[in-house]
């Protein structure tokens, strides 16, 4: 029996460029709901939780050794989910069974009693994370309409729904009546419903099976794209622009809630608000501006971020700390967004899921792992360190050293990167 005309015409719908704009955009928004419902708290919980605090599981520099863990799951599961997408199975098929893995071990996690498994367990959590957000961005790319204008729109729902998770998280004693649980394991459990959902969706998205291998003459134009060298300087600065990324992530929920600001998770959805801003300007800066000057931008807006906050006087400068919260905008967008488009315009077209999970190694993977390693190391040496009490929290110390880092790779970038205005080539209409 033929569906009834105006069912058709919904079905119909569902498989236009809105349908798919519509489906691409919920999965993205969920696929970092997912993870910013928790990870923003997580050091808060360990916080709550290490030397006399609280159960004393965690020791004194495991807030920053615990992002070893990310970086770790990013440096060779997406090259090999990247692989396998490209030639043996669908995206949207990996994608779901990705998150209904990330749901599973992260329900598991808060039920850890030592931090040697709280840890292994975190660890498997993001070698089945990791992976998924490449793919999501290579399967967008390849199914929306006009993927170059479009992609950013689409990832700007991602940073919608981390700005919903965190509120959520933020304001639960507003919205519930009760105690903070930011310190808690509910945030995770958050997590965990949220990436339920997002597994069940990632199989209604477009069938994006491996595509086929191109042809030698088609291959041609692209065979020394991992031979060239401005490509490879491009991915080392983002490993160096990538390592400071850590400080930030890792500590500052803490740094808030030790200076005691209203409802900390809340207030860093200010940062997410800035990137929705600059992911939807994203269209217009490529016209407007060159890459190179984009990305340097981005480098030099994180080297203020830190600076910001080192000078807040211990945090008695809150529009010092507010300034560097929302300058989370061009800091993400210009080097990570950025990353990804450049990345996926110089890929061939059978090897674009791979070349988005090389990408996420070198930052997410590599980049983190330097970062969480020195963030663990500065944690130890002005936090928090070993026989001291109370711990002295110089937390000026703490962030002058990330800044000094994208200093340095901004000036790096700045005297050594030689891009040509046309170096990113348009996407090929029939790629």
């Amino acid at each position: 029996m033929p569906p009834h005309p105006k069912q058709a015409a919904r079905l119909a719908w569902f498989d236009t460029g809105a349908g798919v704009l519509v489906r691409v955009s919920i999965m993205m928004a969920l696929q970092w709901a997912s993870l910013g419902a928790w990870i923003v708290t997580l050091p808060t919980y360990l916080a709550a939780n290490t030397g006399d605090e609280g159960s004393g599981v965690f020791g004194a520099s495991f807030i920053g050794d615990i992002g070893v863990a990310g970086a770790i799951g990013a440096l060779l599961s997406p090259l090999v989910c990247g692989l396998l997408v490209d030639k043996w199975l669908n995206t949207e098929q990996v994608l779901a069974i990705l998150h209904a893995l990330s749901a599973a071990l992260l329900l598991l996690v808060g039920y850890a009693q030592s931090q040697a498994v709280f840890f292994l367990l975190l660890l498997g959590y993001f070698q089945v994370y990791a992976p998924s957000g490449a793919l999501l961005s290579s399967l967008a790319l390849h199914c929306l309409p006009d993927s170059d204008k479009s992609f950013s729109v689409t990832r700007a729902m991602g940073t919608v729904g981390w700005i919903l998770a965190g509120a959520l998280v933020g304001l639960w004693p507003v919205l519930t009546g009760g105690q903070s649980i930011e310190g808690t394991i509910v945030p995770m459990r958050i997590g965990f419903v949220l990436h339920v959902i997002a597994a069940l969706v990632a199989i209604t998205l477009p069938a994006t099976p491996p595509t086929p291998t191109m042809t030698e003459s088609q291959a041609a134009p692209h065979e020394g794209l991992w031979r060239n060298k401005a490509v490879l300087f491009f991915l080392a600065i983002s490993v160096i622009a990538a390592s400071p990324v850590k400080f930030y992530e890792s500590f500052v929920n803490k740094y808030l809630n030790h200076f005691e600001y209203p409802f900390p998770a809340f207030v860093l959805t200010l940062g997410q608000v800035s990137e929705v801003l600059i992911m939807l300007c994203v269209p217009l800066l490529l016209v407007r501006f060159r890459l190179k000057n984009l990305f340097l931008a981005g480098l030099i807006a994180w080297a203020i971020r830190f600076a910001l906050l080192g000078f807040a006087n211990q945090g008695s400068r809150p529009w010092m700390v507010y300034t560097a919260i929302s300058l989370h905008g061009p800091c993400f967008v210009l080097v990570s967004i950025l990353g990804q488009l450049y990345v996926d315009r110089l890929a061939p077209k059978n090897l674009r899921a791979s070349a988005q999970g090389a990408f996420l190694m070198a930052t997410f993977g590599v980049g983190s792992l330097v970062g969480a390693r020195l963030s663990g190391w500065a944690q130890s040496q002005w936090l928090t360190p070993a026989g001291v009490s109370p711990a002295p929290y110089h937390w000026q110390y703490f962030w002058l050293l990330p800044c000094g880092m994208s200093l340095a790779a901004a000036v790096l970038f700045a005297v050594v990167f030689r891009e040509s205005p046309h170096a990113v080539r348009p996407r090929n209409p029939e790629a």
